[in-house]
């Protein structure tokens, strides 16, 4: 699978996701939680410094986004999900479905993993509160999405069982 770049891509020496073919590797070893989503659909993850989301505060007090914040971006590309980093524009514009907000530690933690099951790692790092999770579509637009699989694996109830 081909690893897309967005155009405002960021390749500085301070990219906290590092190389993105083992982001990609990863997304292709899960290809099975994504065959349900729809093409478009897109999950971010952000490094909490600099990204203006600290735990405990309400969203609607964010600040801006602090210089140039690399964001995450897996997106379903029509063929599966692809892997690229582009500039963090802030809460509000970041236009992704799903947002993770990761600290220091739970970035060295995934890169680390990404040989290996990353996606029981970021269910442990959400639970132990080292990332944070944002939804920013409604339940039915992200079941409508084919998000159910992945937000399971995820250990994330938010989308219930009732229906």
């Amino acid at each position: 699978m081909q690893i897309e770049m967005e155009a405002d891509e960021l390749a500085t020496a301070e990219d906290p996701f590092g190389e993105l073919a083992p982001w990609q590797a990863m997304l292709d070893r899960y290809s099975v939680l994504f065959t349900d989503m729809v093409e478009g659909s897109s999950v971010g993850f952000v490094p909490r410094s600099g990204s203006g989301i600290q735990p405990g505060k309400h969203v609607a007090g964010l600040v801006e986004a602090a210089g140039e914040v690399p964001m995450l971006k897996w997106t379903n590309d029509g063929n599966g999900m692809s892997a690229g980093v582009m500039r963090y524009p802030g809460f509000q514009e970041a236009r992704v479905d799903l947002l993770f907000v990761a600290d220091d530690a739970a970035l060295e933690a995934m890169r680390a993993s990404l040989a290996g099951d990353t996606l029981s790692l970021i269910k442990r790092l959400i639970r132990q509160g080292h990332i944070m999770f944002f939804v920013l579509r409604t339940k039915f637009e992200l079941q409508d999405a084919g998000y159910e699989e992945f937000l399971d694996t995820l250990g994330l109830a938010f989308l219930g069982a009732c229906r």
